[in-house]
């Protein structure tokens, strides 16, 4: 799974977790806080009423007493007598309900209750103690403010549902489109390798045609050859042609070959100055001029047989860009955590609409040659977390780049 896909996973399902969580704690949490908002206010409510009835109750004063939330009150004696009600017509009357307990010591009573309307109260009995006695206080409060924090907490955690509804499918249809996307990539991708496999055929096809033909034409002229040293000469000719296919193959399973080897903390300045003596025979011979000055030990964790491979093909390169002599120029230094290994010629250059083209597989605009060798140097530096970069000015020269990172 890639980094973008985990991503969009990620991010819904802490969402999730966090709106369940806060969904659960307001569910449960809220229907105490209205019952508290309820308590509070009743005990606020009975305290002022009592504050009213330190000397009796009075009809004409509690008459008079009003407070927002509260649907009626009244209190009633020892002996069940309704001493004050908000219904005047009550006062004075019996309470047809349980018999009131003014003595006990179990405080305070509270629950809820539907009207005979369908409306649903807070009651509260609760004991006050006027002049002269106790007597017992019930109040009935209004729900539907103190409800409001729970009717909230529902909406809340609707709305919240439904966002993270809408974020699960918003993430579904980028999962969708992700995955899409990588459909068409990987079409694509086997495509354009359908289409290399094309080329790779016709490369192979038509690099390995022509030695072939070679071989055979020679073969039959040294059966046909009466003479020893004619015979000789088609020979080395015949193993001039299985050299020129032993390369093209070699290429071939370089440029397939993965890069699964166990790297080595190695010191790249005895490497380069391998690589430099292995080829300044060849350089000799071509009127080359090879510039090394080595440097001071630069390790990296490296493949040393890979690397060895690319600055080889970067040096030959070189020397088959200057046909007519000149001057290899080979640097190495670090910088910030990288070792750079530079590889620069006096040749005839590159043209500027051909640097684009130069790393592709089989792209080359020489008469002989798979167009793999730069394919595969820079294969070999990705491969190593590193670059292969090109500057080149067509009759000045060409000067090549290796970045690799180095420890720390």
């Amino acid at each position: 799974m890639r980094r973008s896909e985990k991503f969009f996973i990620i991010i819904p399902v802490c969402f999730t977790i966090l709106v369940g969580w806060f969904s659960w704690s307001a569910f449960r949490i809220a229907p105490q806080m209205a019952a508290d908002s309820l308590r509070g206010q009743a005990l606020s409510i009975a305290t002022a009423i009592e504050a009213l009835t330190t000397v009796e109750p009075d009809p004409e004063i509690l008459s008079q007493y009003s407070t927002e939330g509260l649907a009626y009150f009244f209190v009633v004696d020892r002996n069940g007598i309704i001493l004050f009600h908000t219904n005047p017509a009550l006062v004075g009357t019996m309470w047809t309900g349980p018999k009131p307990d003014i003595n006990s010591k179990s405080g305070i009573h509270e629950e809820r209750k539907k009207l005979g309307t369908g409306e649903e109260i807070y009651e509260l009995q609760t004991r006050i103690h006027p002049t002269g006695g106790n007597c017992l206080l019930t109040l009935a409060l209004h729900t539907y403010q103190s409800d409001l924090v729970i009717r909230r907490t529902h909406t809340a955690i609707m709305v919240t549902s439904l966002l993270t509804f809408a974020l699960w499918l918003v993430t579904v249809g980028i999962m969708y489109l992700l995955c899409r996307d990588k459909q068409r990539q990987l079409k694509m991708q086997r495509q354009e390798e359908l289409a290399q496999l094309g080329e790779l055929g016709a490369v192979i096809a038509h690099e390995i045609r022509n030695p072939l033909a070679g071989i055979k034409g020679f073969v039959q002229l040294i059966a046909a050859s009466g003479d020893m040293d004619e015979a000789r000469l088609y020979a080395k000719k015949v193993v001039h042609q299985s050299l020129r296919m032993e390369a093209l193959v070699d290429d071939l399973l370089a440029y397939a070959r993965e890069d699964k080897v166990e790297r080595q903390l190695t010191d790249l300045t005895p490497l380069i100055q391998d690589c430099v003596a292995m080829i300044r025979m060849e350089a000799d011979t071509a009127g080359v001029e090879v510039v090394y000055t080595p440097k001071s030990a630069i390790y990296a964790e490296i493949d040393y047989d890979r690397i060895i491979q690319l600055l080889l093909n970067l040096l030959k390169n070189g020397l088959q860009s200057m046909p007519n002599g000149g001057v290899l120029r080979v640097e190495s230094k670090r910088s910030h955590y990288q070792a750079i290994i530079t590889i620069g010629d006096s040749g005839i250059g590159i043209p500027p609409e051909n640097i684009p083209h130069i790393f592709k597989p089989f792209w080359t605009d020489k008469a002989k040659g798979t167009g793999l060798g730069l394919a595969l140097c820079s294969k070999v530096a990705h491969a190593h977390g590193g670059n292969l970069t090109v500057m080149s000015t067509v009759g000045v020269g060409t000067t090549f780049t290796i970045t690799l990172p180095m420890e720390k």
